[in-house]
């Protein structure tokens, strides 16, 4: 996955491809209440599906390369657990 993009949700910050972006704004767009999207939850090109909830998206803003991801200092982003 090419993470272009980074979706802030309400709790947790996940990148994110040009697809997928497009899905959850057709979702937003339709009035749709869930989206289910590939995540990269860890930041590490891990790709996991997951059920998001539309009220819970914040933002979703493009990257100009992949070295420009950078986790804003008001979101914790989920750790992997040992």
């Amino acid at each position: 996955m090419a993470a272009s993009y980074s979706l802030i949700l309400s709790k947790g910050t996940h990148l994110i491809d040009e697809d997928t972006r497009a899905r959850i704004v057709d979702a937003i767009a339709n009035g749709e209440p869930v989206v289910e999207i590939p995540v990269d939850r860890y930041h590490d090109g891990t790709r996991t599906l997951a059920t998001v909830v539309v009220a819970h998206v914040v933002a979703l803003f493009p990257h100009d390369s992949v070295d420009d991801v950078e986790v804003p200092t008001n979101v914790t982003p989920l750790l992997r657990r040992a």
